[in-house]
């Protein structure tokens, strides 16, 4: 009868057998390695990666499977070198880039959460927070009665003197809000007689 391996029998089994893949590849880093020339613009884009990234010599020959001396000679290189100074540069606008994908993102999960949730305080939060975001900040109380009053002083006298000096474009969407206030009125009028004819 064939007995059970215990677990500590099975833990050093494992670790005798990481041992001889890591002896295996383990990489000599002060020992060349013979690279063909189709691999030698390969490996100077990872080492450019690295390097960005902030490995040191070393690791970065352990990673690649090359020698110190190779990587620094690469790294040395001046194509390698003027890769790094323009990635240099272009990474603080990458990062611009992804960022903005992630604010429209983020606009997204508001609007999200203002049409979904039940509460409605996290609706109001949500819809202001999309208003400032879109440049309407919050009116203040004292702003406010300030509009109402502005709003009740305007007379039609006032109205006109205001379009005068405005630009055209302001003018035209003036015309156009004015011909919807028309349909909306000529509706609110004939509503009423219709009721009374049925």
């Amino acid at each position: 009868m064939r007995r059970d391996s215990t677990p500590n029998q099975r833990v050093a089994k494992r670790r005798k057998s990481i041992a001889s893949v890591r002896r295996r590849y383990k990489v000599d880093v002060t020992k060349q390695t013979r690279l063909t020339e189709g691999e030698i613009p390969h490996v100077k884009q990872m080492l450019v990666v690295l390097q960005l990234a902030g490995y040191n010599h070393t690791q970065k020959a352990r990673i690649v499977g090359i020698s110190r001396d190779q990587v620094r000679e690469m790294l040395e290189d001046p194509a390698v070198q003027e890769m790094l100074v323009l990635l240099r540069e272009r990474i603080p606008e990458a990062a611009l880039e992804l960022l903005q994908g992630y604010m429209i993102e983020a606009i997204q999960a508001i609007v999200d959460v203002m049409r979904r949730s039940t509460d409605d305080a996290t609706v109001i939060r949500a819809a202001a927070d999309l208003l400032d975001r879109g440049g309407l900040p919050k009116l203040s109380k004292s702003e406010r009665l300030q509009t109402n009053e502005e709003k009740t002083t305007i007379t039609d006298d006032g109205i006109v003197d205001a379009l005068r000096e405005a630009s055209p474009e302001v003018q035209e969407q003036a015309a156009q809000l004015i011909e919807q206030l028309e349909g909306l009125l000529k509706t609110a009028v004939t509503e009423p007689a219709e009721e009374t004819d049925a």
